[in-house]
């Protein structure tokens, strides 16, 4: 009954991250010691504070990553290279802070440690009727070597 649950528990949890939303992808865009990041989405990327010009958000590339050049950086931080030294360039890097596989990871960890929280809780409640249970249909033997 108890394994019945947190299978149950595990599929609903399976079934909230799948449908999570999409892992956002950032830009870091450096130069010298400055640095700023960027988030890639269209309407981070659409009201840009400090944007020289505006960004048409319809001429993006579907791959999300693509679109963290030199030129998204200088456009975005135009004063990104100021106080650095004469010949750094602006050197952009793309990344995601959460994946789906961080996501599972932590959300696995977290429902091990509440289901075997819960059997705590509840073991010296069923291990009564266990014990009944298997003296009423001659399975004394295995509820005296078995079960804990």
């Amino acid at each position: 009954m108890v394994l019945a649950v947190l299978v149950g528990l595990l599929a609903a949890l399976l079934a909230g991250v799948a449908g999570a939303k999409d892992v956002i992808q950032f830009c870091k865009c450096t130069c010298g010691q400055n640095s700023t990041i960027l988030e890639l989405t269209p309407y981070a990327l659409s009201h840009l504070p400090h944007a020289s010009e505006p960004i048409d958000v319809d001429t993006l590339l579907p791959n999300v990553c693509m679109n963290c050049t030199r030129a998204l950086c200088g456009i975005a931080e135009p004063d990104l290279c100021d106080g650095a030294a004469v010949g750094d360039e602006i050197m952009p890097l793309c990344f995601q802070r959460d994946s789906l596989q961080d996501e599972l990871i932590v959300c696995g960890f977290l429902l091990l440690v509440v289901g075997l929280l819960a059997w705590t809780a509840v073991r010296s409640h069923v291990k009564p009727v266990a014990e009944r249970l298997w003296n009423r249909y001659g399975y004394a033997g295995v509820a005296q070597n078995g079960a804990d």
